[in-house]
């Protein structure tokens, strides 16, 4: 019993920092990771968004008459105040792009968010669609 006596065997305050230093490069390296999957999530968030804009966008025109569908650019904002600009392009001169007739429109919807409330950057969601005039008989 005589070697048992002299020390006690514990932490020293040395080896408690180091490893309190490691705990908290472990720590900083998983909140990194949130903080992208939060980004992440928002960039999501927005495209589904946009999407739907652009959906309910189309529906409106698919109940315009066919004469009074033309371009328009205008912006709208959705729940939580996010804002996203709505662009209609409208091509009916009859070229190939358009259908190659002139009783055929191809209208494109853009959705695109105006604020950058992500750091990562989305691109615009856009559809795409052909309508012809109703006294053709042919709907695409």
């Amino acid at each position: 019993m005589k070697g048992t006596q002299g020390r006690a065997r514990g932490f020293t305050l040395v080896e408690t920092s180091i490893a309190l230093l490691v705990l908290l490069v472990a720590g900083l390296a998983a909140s990194s990771l949130f903080v992208y999957a939060i980004k992440y999530n928002t960039g999501a968030n927005d495209r589904a968004v946009a999407q739907a804009i652009a959906q309910r966008q189309m529906e409106v025109l698919r109940k315009t008459t066919f004469s009074d569908i033309a371009d328009s650019t205008q912006t709208v904002t959705a729940a939580g105040g996010r804002q996203f600009t709505l662009a209609v392009a409208v091509c009916n001169d009859g070229s190939a792009a358009c259908g190659g007739s002139t009783t055929v429109k191809r209208m494109t919807v853009t959705v695109t968010p105006l604020s950058a409330g992500s750091a990562l950057k989305i691109n615009a969601v856009s559809l795409v669609t052909l309508r012809s005039d109703s006294s053709t008989g042919d709907y695409f």
